[in-house]
């Protein structure tokens, strides 16, 4: 059986929507010569949400960090909402990239609002965000997002208190408390049952399409994706494999493509 590797989308539709993300040629090794990503090519249009998938040491994490401007690359060119990706992240960047990691980067010792309250730090500079004061609009903000998500009684509790769901329902709203344009999400349901990641995925994705935001995820179960997301890249040896909007990828269909040499 041949390995798949067909684009199934609309490239004049894609090719007519501002991206917010295009990945082009890109390379990138932790070691000179052991090559993780090997020339990948991606185009994500602004809105929706897509999801990454792909065996163990595919690259998928690696790419996600390179999108979140936490690893250099060698080869290639990242270009997110329009501004090219350079070794040093701009601060505009920064500002409307939000980045939810796997362990979630949540301060265990401080409480669900203090730790939403983190996101807005990219909007100031001065001594008093250093210590933890902060103006009294972000924390009415903080504590709005809070209750959107089912939290405004968990707001002073400290994080490592809170259950899993709750944690990862707290790192939405810290990242929604940056006003991001992009969110990506590296693998940050995995330790959650299906029932709870694909509520917590079901939020996420409507609050996407309610924003107008474009959320990347990086998911392993096929259930999830072809329920929440909108379109699949599917990674396999560091290139692109297979990519097509989530409800074309079949139970056989992705068993060929990942069992498959190449």
């Amino acid at each position: 059986m041949t390995q798949p590797t067909t684009v199934l989308r609309s490239e004049e539709a894609l090719a007519l929507s501002t991206p917010a993300v295009a990945v082009e040629d890109l390379w990138f090794a932790y070691r000179e010569g052991s090559w993780i990503l090997r020339g990948v090519n991606l185009r994500v249009p602004s809105g929706g949400c897509w999801a990454i998938m792909g065996p163990s040491g595919a690259g998928k994490t690696t790419l996600m960090r390179i999108m979140a401007g936490l690893l250099p690359f060698q080869r290639g060119r990242v270009v997110l909402m329009g501004q090219p990706l350079g070794r040093q992240q701009d601060s505009t960047l920064r500002r409307i990239v939000g980045y939810i990691p796997q362990q979630l980067g949540l301060v265990r010792g401080l409480t669900a609002l203090e730790n939403v309250l983190l996101g807005s730090l990219a909007r100031h500079d001065g001594w008093g965000t250093a210590l933890g004061f902060f103006p009294r609009e972000e924390i009415e903000r903080a504590h709005a997002l809070l209750a959107m998500l089912d939290l405004a009684d968990k707001a002073h509790e400290k994080v490592f208190r809170l259950s899993g769901g709750e944690r990862q329902r707290v790192a939405i709203a810290r990242t929604l408390m940056q006003d991001p344009q992009l969110i990506l999400a590296d693998e940050f349901v995995s330790d959650l049952d299906l029932p709870r990641a694909a509520q917590v995925l079901d939020l996420v994705c409507r609050l996407a399409r309610e924003r107008g935001l474009t959320v990347i995820l990086n998911l392993h179960e096929l259930q999830l994706v072809q329920e929440f997301a909108d379109h699949v890249v599917i990674l396999k040896n560091g290139r692109v494999a297979f990519e097509s909007p989530a409800i074309a990828l079949t139970w056989p269909l992705f068993r060929e493509i990942m069992e498959g040499k190449g």
